[in-house]
């Protein structure tokens, strides 16, 4: 019988890093079909914390509530604002100005209170999954649909 030739130390290390390579695409690629996760957790103590100090009205109707950071710059879209109180208040949904250290620029509260969005005025297309990045044309629908909640990191921390 003839003795098994040794593997060479070159197909050794080639197995190792094709094995890495595996590894990496297949998390990268189950990434992608998952939403940006946000803290579901800091969501909710904002809204209790809103409601403990009394800051949250009692409505039977959709709350939207834009969250000004004091001495944040990066929070003054108006443009932004303005199209979304327009879109949301067209589809019954109060708006609210409030100032706070929040990290999210608005918060959005259904009909019974449970947060539904929290984030930027302006998210990222890629974040939201839409084409169109502009939440004055999908938020509404989110109002009316039965979908998860969406919580995503603000643009910038003040």
């Amino acid at each position: 019988m003839l003795p098994r030739p040794a593997l060479r130390p070159g197909v050794i290390t080639g197995l190792i890093l094709l094995a890495c390579w595996l590894g990496w695409t297949t998390t990268s690629v189950a990434a992608l079909g998952h939403r940006p996760g946000g803290d579901e957790a800091a969501v909710t103590a904002l809204v209790d914390g809103l409601r403990a100090q009394g800051q949250l009205p009692a409505t039977a109707a959709p709350l939207a509530i834009r969250l000004n950071t004091p001495g944040c710059d990066c929070v003054q879209d108006e443009q932004a604002w303005q199209q979304l109180n327009i879109a949301l208040q067209a589809h019954g949904t109060r708006t609210l100005t409030l100032t706070t250290t929040a990290a999210y620029e608005l918060l959005v509260l259904a009909t019974d209170g449970h947060p539904l969005y929290a984030g930027p005025l302006r998210p990222s297309a890629l974040a939201c999954g839409r084409s169109d990045a502009a939440l004055a044309s999908w938020l509404p629908a989110l109002l009316t649909e039965r979908s998860p909640p969406l919580f995503l990191p603000s643009r910038c921390s003040c």
